[in-house]
């Protein structure tokens, strides 16, 4: 059977493969909309008002956890890590297509927890997301359970699905792409409608950069940014500062300001270093951008190993 009537099969066919209430308020950024957008999910088959991305100039946002990270870790516990992820992983029809080939990891950076998908695309479905190389880091709780859907913190990293036909098995995400973008997005972001009136927190902190290259380790078990980020805020201003380090590079928030709707930011315009706070400031997301090209820019996020928030 052609992907073409395959892809029609699946979107006649099935429903959303997530059923989730609406999350409270969706927000984040990326480093260039022509590969990502971040938003609500409203996907025909991945939709649900939750944390999504648009990838690729897609019209429509995936639910990042009822879409790539569900199906990723259904293949995977099924399977193993390095599988590939077929339809029926992610609540379609049990068609012989193969989607993508899917790891996840998890990590921790000074008491903070986390958790990492990486898929790589194989087959190009005209109808269905255009995944590519696509990593996801989620902000998880202290037992290392990802945040629940209506809190979840995402960030990574994606490009473009290389051209010509892909390997059945590579760990290469095509992330030395000259599209490649970084992104963050979450639940529940902090604005000023609810931006606490004080924060004395210190956040332990984690970098995604290059995930298949052989500075950003291999999906499995990804080479990332480490640190923590001291964040002071009170009177409707404060600042951020602390570093995120890898082996031969650091990344310094000093100069970065926090505002008082929840987002922060190293320069009022063009800024090198931009994110937001969520779930009252318990969390935070963002991306840097300081480097000489795309592969260079960060995906950042974390969450409060320690110190006060006032609401």
């Amino acid at each position: 059977m052609k992907k073409s009537t395959l892809a029609l099969a699946i979107m006649a066919l099935v429903g959303s493969g997530a059923a989730f209430a609406a999350s409270p308020n969706v927000q984040g950024g990326s480093s260039n909309p022509a590969g990502v957008v971040v938003g609500s999910s409203n996907h025909s088959l991945f939709g649900g008002g939750n944390s999504g991305v648009a990838l690729d100039g897609a019209g429509s946002y995936i639910d990042l956890a009822g879409g790539p990270i569900k199906g990723s870790n259904t293949a995977i516990a099924a399977r193993g890590d390095g599988t590939i992820m077929r339809p029926a992983d992610i609540g379609m029809l049990p068609l012989p297509i193969d989607i993508a080939q899917v790891w996840n990891a998890t990590d921790s950076s000074s008491g903070a927890n986390f958790a990492i998908n990486s898929i790589r695309q194989i087959t190009q479905i005209s109808l269905a997301p255009q995944f590519g190389g696509l990593v996801i880091g989620q902000v998880a709780n202290a037992s290392g359970a990802p945040l629940a859907v209506g809190s979840g913190v995402y960030f990574g990293e994606w490009a473009p699905r290389a051209a010509g036909t892909p390997p059945s098995n590579s760990t290469d995400l095509n992330m030395g792409s000259a599209s490649r973008t970084v992104w963050y997005v979450g639940d529940n972001a902090v604005t000023s409608a609810n931006m606490p009136t004080a924060i004395s927190a210190t956040y332990g902190v984690i970098g995604i950069n290059g995930v298949g290259t052989a500075a950003g380790g291999t999906p499995d078990s990804p080479n990332l940014y480490k640190g923590t980020l001291t964040a002071t805020y009170g009177s409707g201003s404060g600042s951020i500062t602390g570093t995120i380090d890898r082996a031969g590079h650091s990344i310094n928030f000093a100069g970065t300001s926090i505002g008082d709707k929840g987002t922060f930011a190293n320069a009022a315009s063009d800024p090198t270093i931009q994110g937001r706070f969520y779930n009252g400031a318990e969390a935070l997301a963002g991306i840097y951008t300081g480097g000489a090209t795309p592969q260079q820019d960060v995906a950042f996020g974390g969450s409060k190993i320690s110190g006060t928030i006032t609401p």
